[in-house]
């Protein structure tokens, strides 16, 4: 006999519904069933799921496009359990949280059993991070009865949302469901009436503590946007009108679950006004905040009295009167000491309060232009070659700054160096007319409208970038909003070729064209001479009759210590390498910027010098004479000087079905070998005449469609589209 039968609407994007499902198997309940209602969906959907052929799924399959509403009751109304459960296929559960609301309804026997929803961006092995934020603390019992615990987890207790109630994550008896089904006439808020008209049956609740369902937020608006996601981000009107709504349905009920239920919501709306629509009131530059939405929380405010305490005694009763003037007074003073609280706890606040409210106010210069690489931790990169050519070109036509950490680094013609973050920093950034990097600019900075942004970024892509990555492993999800955010923000992009501008254009949305003019950071490898060859080589202290071998490998997304912070593991096995070629080749190591490791290769002097905090990868592309790579674009750079390229890809399998994919057939496309293990590798250096000559034809193929811009004019190209009209120029 089914005693749950789950219900969950799918439409689009396989890698949620892998997660959704993953989680529910992983909760090994027998006498469960899952009626998948496939939302117009293609056939593909089919081959996906004969990977879960261990879980009782029931797919109901229509060809156009329903509607959650639809979808919902289509599975009620071929739902065979004692109990039906709801989940979107978007979201997860967390470990045996089906199993703890499983076990409470075989205990209890209970109409309703319920657990916690967190909304979350994250993947499902870094959930539990959501639970350590102090925002998402799991709600506890204590001295709350079953039904007032079970309707406080059911409308829900986070300040960041505006969601009021939700028949997710909740085992509802199926004959107290009777024929009470969504409304198919409305695309959003069908949970609300719906659950009320349930809670009419519900005579018994019991809410679960610490089961923990994911709430997940899409983190690609632009293309897999979520039902939520397609309500305009900050269109309170809709949320307004639905709280009277529930209210409205809520007056004509005396029972007292519907009393609990009427002042849960209201407190739902009273924290969402309090930490969400006050800060976007005084921040958010839609005037509607301060016209129709301030008119619509005044009307709501009347119901707010039983949460009034000493902070928002005031302001609500400004609310309560409409005095627009003394509600904003009271709202910026208690913002102001929320941020004097933070700025004593965390003094880098104070140089972002300073460039906000003072360093931003300054005039931009229009002659004034800032520089940065990799965050400030080198000098190099497309930005320093483009400064380069301006000082060279240029120099009593602009003021010069750095952005650079090490102020000791050397960089000609004595720019302003400033450290990142510091208060020198905020105020050249506020008064800079360009920024020119290399990368995406802190979220933190505000760019002025007569601001103008160049980035260079970083090199041709073989892994996806942006919005086209699928599960983000390093960093919050939610970074993929400000890849949108910055790709809007950028006056110019910067390529090497029309490869990477459909690219950039598609995992920035960026929504200008995007300059193809070689990269600045390559005009080096056109215009060394030998004598600038053999400085580097004496720089490094390199032997003269030796060839040698630059290693650079990529990053792993999967190996994190924290956000934005890669440990390395050196798969290539130096000794072996050692003894089979250390006669006649020198090895130089040069690890991500990411990776948070420095090598020891103290062991293998001599033979191998890490060179990962060598600050300009394209000097160590001009004296190596060969390089082995695997995922890593550096190989997209070195093509330019026609120099045998090896692909040490032990873990290719792994990379390119998991974790990031790339955007050209690797097997087919790259113009050199595709090794798995340290022998193959020393195989073909041995014989690198022979792999030469077997990939020739390939790498002609591959210089032509990636490198032939490259001509070490890429910088000029740049100066004279971005500046051309500008008056410092001579015509």
């Amino acid at each position: 006999m089914t005693f749950i039968s789950i219900i969950i609407p799918f439409s689009t994007e396989k890698r949620y519904l892998r997660d959704c499902l993953n989680s529910i198997g992983e909760e090994k309940i027998d006498d469960a069933e899952i009626i998948l209602i496939l939302n117009g969906v293609d056939d593909s959907v089919y081959e996906f799921l004969e990977n879960y052929n261990n879980l009782n799924i029931n797919t109901i399959q229509f060809d156009e496009e329903i509607g959650v509403a639809k979808a919902r009751n289509t599975g009620l109304d071929n739902a065979s359990g004692e109990y039906v459960y709801f989940i979107d296929a978007d979201d997860y559960l967390n470990k045996n949280s089906l199993n703890k609301l499983y076990n409470a309804a075989k205990k209890t026997n209970a109409d309703l059993i319920n657990g916690e929803r967190i909304n979350t961006s994250f993947i499902r092995n870094r959930f539990n991070e959501e639970l350590e934020k102090p925002h998402n603390k799991p709600l506890k019992k204590g001295k709350l009865n079953n039904m007032n615990y079970s309707i406080k987890l059911l409308v829900g207790t986070k300040t960041d949302k505006q969601e009021l109630m939700s028949c997710l994550h909740c085992l509802i008896k199926k004959d107290k469901i009777s024929n009470i089904r969504f409304d198919e006439n409305k695309r959003f808020f069908t949970d609300y009436e719906f659950m009320i008209n349930v809670l009419e049956n519900i005579n018994e609740f019991y809410g679960v503590e610490d089961a923990f369902y994911a709430k997940r937020l899409r983190d690609d608006p632009i293309n897999i946007t979520s039902l939520n996601q397609e309500i305009e981000a900050d269109d309170f009107s809709l949320h307004f009108k639905q709280y009277f709504k529930i209210k409205e349905l809520l007056n004509n009920k005396s029972d007292s679950k519907f009393e609990i239920l009427n002042s849960e919501v209201t407190n739902t709306i009273f924290n969402f006004y309090y930490h969400i629509f006050s800060h976007k009131f005084l921040k958010n530059k839609d005037e509607r905040w301060r016209n129709i939405y301030f008119d619509e929380i005044c009307e709501i405010s009347n119901d707010f009295n039983e949460f009034i305490n000493w902070k928002s005694k005031y302001e609500i009763k400004a609310l309560q009167n409409r005095n627009i003037k003394s509600f904003e007074k009271f709202v910026k003073t208690r913002f102001c000491y929320v941020d004097l609280k933070r700025i004593l706890k965390d003094h880098w606040l104070f140089n972002v309060l300073l460039y906000n409210e003072i360093y931003n106010k300054n005039e931009v210069k229009d002659n004034k232009i800032i520089f940065i690489s990799f965050g400030g931790k080198y000098y190099s990169d497309s930005p320093k070659y483009l400064y380069e050519y301006l000082y060279e070109n240029y120099r009593d036509k602009f003021e010069f700054i750095w952005v650079i950490n090490d102020k000791s680094t050397k960089i000609p013609g004595n720019p302003k160096k400033v450290k990142r973050f510091s208060l020198e920093y905020y105020k050249e950034v506020a008064e800079s007319k360009y920024w020119v990097t290399n990368g995406r600019h802190p979220a933190r900075l505000t760019k002025k409208h007569n601001q103008v942004i160049v980035s260079t970024w970083h090199g041709t892509p073989l892994k996806r970038l942006g919005l086209d990555i699928g599960d983000v492993y390093t960093k919050n999800p939610n970074i993929k909003k400000s890849y949108i955010e910055h790709g809007e923000e950028w006056d110019y992009l910067i390529s090497s070729n029309k490869y990477t501008s459909n690219i950039l254009k598609s995992c920035f949305a960026y929504p200008r064209d995007v300059l193809e003019t070689g990269y600045p950071r390559n005009d080096i490898l056109y215009n060394a001479g030998e004598n600038q060859i053999n400085q580097i080589k004496e720089s490094l202290n390199l032997p003269n009759d030796k060839k040698i071998i630059l290693y650079a490998p990529t990053w792993r997304d999967d190996e994190f210590y924290d956000s934005g912070s890669i440990k390395f593991t050196l798969k290539l096995e130096l000794d072996k390498l050692k003894e089979a070629i250390g006669d006649k080749y020198f090895i130089l190591v040069r690890t991500h910027y990411f990776i948070a490791d420095k090598l020891d290769l103290s062991e293998y002097e001599g033979f191998a010098l890490d060179v990962s905090r060598y600050e300009d990868i394209a000097e160590l592309y001009l004296i190596s004479d060969l390089l082995i790579t695997d995922y890593s674009s550096v190989f997209f750079d070195f093509a330019n000087l026609k120099r045998p390229i090896l692909y040490y890809t032990y873990d290719l399998e792994k990379y390119e079905s998991m974790l990031r994919g790339f955007y050209i057939n690797i097997h087919k496309e790259v113009p050199g070998p595709l090794l798995f293990t340290t022998e193959e590798v020393i195989d073909s250096i041995k014989n690198i005449e022979a792999v030469k000559k077997e990939y020739s034809e390939r790498y002609d193929e591959f210089y032509e469609r990636f490198c032939s811009i490259d001509d070490g004019n890429a910088s000029k190209r740049i100066v004279n589209e971005v500046w051309k009209n500008k008056l410092y120029f001579d015509n």
